[in-house]
């Protein structure tokens, strides 16, 4: 479970250690039991996340591959209420500001990337799930929009399901980390 997941077994501690949006946590095996860094701070959908990564772990490595969410398996169904979701409250927040998106995704690990649109930013939020926040600032034509891909490796670690709350859980913390920049 830990080679497949890219994390690290642990044999005296019975735990396999893995990072999450530049956290450390430890899952105990076999009861699943979240301890580290910000395990407190972790809502029920991101500890059901962590157990669910580990358990699906494909051991596939990431691609470099990017693709939107409704590319995902059945993602097209689900995509619209995807981007009310994760990506149009980034759009509105970053809006005039894509300096503090960049800035908000190095506090969880992530870095600029340049794809498209005015500011993008890559946040390894598992080991082996990358996603990528592209930001487009809005002007007098058109609003600031804002979208989210994930490496092409991740349905082999997440279904669908699980991705949208992935998704999710990096824009609340994205949001979360907008507060002022140093």
């Amino acid at each position: 479970m830990a080679s497949l997941s890219g994390s690290e077994y642990v044999p005296e501690r019975h735990a396999v250690r893995l990072r999450y949006l530049n956290a450390v946590y430890e899952v105990s095996f076999p009861d699943g039991e979240i301890a580290g860094d910000r395990a407190g701070e972790l809502n029920q959908d991101e500890e059901a996340l962590l157990l669910q990564y580990l358990s699906q772990a494909s051991g596939g490595s990431t691609t470099g591959r990017w693709i939107a969410f409704a590319e995902l398996p059945s993602g097209m169904l689900h995509d619209a209420p995807f981007r009310v979701e994760a990506t149009k409250p980034l759009a509105q927040l970053f809006d005039q500001r894509p300096q503090h998106l960049i800035w908000a995704a190095k506090q969880l690990g992530g870095h600029a990337i340049r794809l498209t649109g005015d500011a993008g930013v890559v946040v390894p939020v598992l080991p082996r799930i990358l996603l990528a926040v592209l930001l487009w600032v809005g002007d007098e034509e058109f609003p600031a929009r804002a979208n989210m891909l994930f490496d092409a490796v991740s349905p082999g670690y997440l279904s669908t399901a699980s991705l949208f709350v992935l998704g999710s859980c990096l824009s609340a913390h994205l949001q979360q980390m907008a507060g002022n920049p140093e």
